[in-house]
């Protein structure tokens, strides 16, 4: 009887171990090791001259999450830690990968700042900060541009006020110019159809000055009287874009910009994408979202050097958070059936005997 009893007992730790190692390779996989495997296979784009190259890290679409809008509300903090600890960890790996010179956020930084109060304002903004600014040292030599997105500042579901791009403007307090060795950047607002003004007289095709034009709502992607404008008065030689949650290259001759011609950037054609700046064409790239919560598996963040008037282009893509919940899931789901299975044959192996 006794040894029956101590055979069970064995054979149940053995079973509950099996489970807790299983767990537990699942969680480092996931947490830890995943991030490792991912950027291994991250492109690394080399300067030729250090001197003369600006290494830029594009982030879009983050996101945050917000205090009101989730449809599981009870379900609101688990939500909001498990999406900031996922964005907080792919942008550090992101970010220690490429060690920028600037960090780009091209707007959308907040779920619901659009309609928030001033105080869940600046408690989002507080988050922001946590997430992306959580890095000692490596902030005192980069510069950090922001932009307002629609959910930002509103312009989609809700109108833009004046108070909203106050309150936006004085968390992230910066020029509409900003301009880093040869770089020029322009800080575009579709939402609110507003172009830096930018007086010197030039010519497209002089690149003595790069000029970059920055916008969270696409511009040649979505062509307009207001696109016209920016092309014809800014001539940038490159556009760095969001808003659409997915990663894709436009170009275009910038005289007549009648005619784009549209590439794909996704997981399974990313490469370094190599382009001559004020040669012949004028460049669009729309940068992915890096939040898993926008509904789509390809996330990442764009990761660009310019040097000289050389662009070399490639995006950082994360891992799936949706898989690796989905891999808990699946976990858990076998852990219930085969603790059923085995309750429901000691159960009948007990009433045979």
């Amino acid at each position: 009887m006794r040894i029956n009893r101590f055979r069970r007992f064995s054979k149940s730790k053995i079973y509950v171990g099996f489970w807790l190692i299983s767990a537990l390779s699942f969680i480092i996989y996931n947490e830890i090791l995943s991030y490792y495997f991912r950027s291994s296979n991250w492109y690394n784009l080399k300067c030729l001259n250090r001197a003369d190259c600006t290494k830029l890290l594009l982030v879009a679409d983050p996101q945050i999450i917000g205090n009101n809008e989730e449809i599981l509300h009870f379900l609101t903090p688990i939500s909001i830690f498990d999406s900031d600890m996922y964005l907080k960890k792919t942008y550090f790996h992101a970010y220690n990968f490429v060690q920028p010179d600037i960090v780009i956020f091209l707007g959308d930084l907040m779920d619901e700042a659009h309609t928030a109060t001033d105080q869940e304002f600046f408690q989002y903004v507080r988050r922001i900060f946590n997430i992306f600014l959580d890095h000692g040292s490596f902030l005192e030599h980069v510069r950090h541009i922001w932009l307002p997105g629609d959910n930002d500042i509103g312009g989609e579901d809700t109108l833009v006020t004046a108070n909203k791009i106050k309150r936006f403007e004085g968390a992230f307090s910066q020029p509409d110019i900003i301009s880093v060795k040869n770089i020029t950047f322009l800080k575009i607002n579709k939402l609110t159809r507003s172009i830096p003004v930018y007086k010197k007289d030039r010519s497209f095709f002089s690149t003595n000055q790069i000029f970059v034009g920055l916008s969270h709502v696409p511009l040649m992607y979505k062509p307009s009287t207001f696109v016209d404008k920016v092309i014809n008065k800014m001539l940038p030689h490159l556009l760095f874009t969001a808003h659409e949650h997915k990663s894709m290259i436009l170009s275009t001759d910038p005289l007549h910009h009648h005619e784009f011609h549209i590439v794909p950037v996704t997981p399974d054609n990313n490469q370094v994408f190599k382009y001559t700046l004020g040669e012949t064409d004028m460049y669009e790239i729309l940068i992915p979202t890096c939040s898993y919560r926008m509904g789509t598996t390809n996330i990442g963040f764009g990761y660009g050097i310019i040097e000289r008037n050389e662009l070399h282009f490639t995006v950082l893509w994360s891992p799936s958070r949706f898989h690796q919940l989905g891999s808990y899931l699946v976990l858990v789901s076998l852990f219930i059936v085969c603790s059923l299975f085995i309750k429901c044959w000691l159960c009948n192996k007990c009433t045979y005997c």
